[in-house]
């Protein structure tokens, strides 16, 4: 039987594409590889349709992917309003643990 390659970078790029062509209030998402497991993909999406709420830790959403599969992966999406993405950028909002900024990418056709 053939080892099948997970392409993590890839699969990010595909899972950005998707959610930006199908959720109109994502304007920009940011992938953060550094520190991820192998099989492990980290997604904030900056929305504009979402509440504004005051305080609490932010919480990714896990997405387990082709479970029990070769190309089993976990997918962590992180929806931040505008105002949010700004405090994390500016270090005064902490990502989830072991999350990091630190080499983060903005993926492709971000910022309609």
């Amino acid at each position: 039987m053939a080892v099948v390659h997970f392409d993590r970078d890839a699969m990010a790029r595909w899972y950005a594409s998707q959610h930006l062509r199908t959720d109109p209030g994502v304007r920009r998402i940011y992938y953060l590889p550094s520190g991820a497991p192998d099989r492990e993909i980290r997604l904030v999406e900056v929305n504009d349709l979402l509440a504004e709420i005051d305080g609490g830790a932010l919480e990714p959403i896990d997405f387990g992917v082709d479970t029990g599969s070769e190309t089993e992966h976990k997918l962590f999406v992180l929806d931040v309003t505008p105002s949010q993405w700004q405090a994390v950028d500016r270090g005064d909002l902490p990502l989830p643990a072991g999350w990091a900024l630190e080499d983060a990418i903005e993926l492709e056709n971000s910022g309609r």
